[in-house]
């Protein structure tokens, strides 16, 4: 299982990003070949992505084929979830600079015990050795 975080979502629904040309092919093995994982806190920041960016009608379409998609698992942020997010906050905040929506990511990995990330996220890249975790990250300009 492979969680993809939101700003993935966001590059490759949106071919005026400069980075959806760098995502597109990755993502869409991705889409082919592997269980993908998300929470609910990431499918409202890609819906508000869309929102802000599309048309009433485009950005419905795209959330509609988002949060249908058959080989994704969508996690609840219920208060088990929310309880393992406040740890990861606590234990990264101060030192590594995580925040709460990225906090819910890494809370979300470890609930379903998920090693590979797909983000373009610097924190996920400074705490991947900590958290031994795969990140992959097609978005980057420069090899990691």
């Amino acid at each position: 299982m492979i969680f993809v975080d939101s700003n993935m979502w966001c590059y490759y629904f949106d071919q005026r990003l400069p980075e959806h040309e760098r995502v597109l092919e990755p993502m869409r093995e991705i889409l082919k070949s592997e269980e993908i994982a998300c929470n609910t806190i990431i499918v409202m920041e890609v819906a508000h992505y869309l929102v802000r960016h599309f048309t009433e009608k485009t950005a419905r379409k795209k959330i509609d084929y988002f949060i249908n998609l058959r080989n994704m698992r969508i996690a609840d942020f219920n208060r088990p979830l929310m309880t393992q997010t406040l740890d990861a906050l606590l234990e990264h905040a101060y030192t590594d600079g995580l925040g709460g929506r990225d906090a819910t990511v890494i809370a979300t990995l470890k609930s379903l015990n998920i090693k590979k990330l797909v983000s373009h996220d610097d924190i996920f890249k400074r705490l991947s050795n900590k958290l031994t975790l795969e990140l992959i990250d097609p978005a980057r300009t420069t090899p990691t």
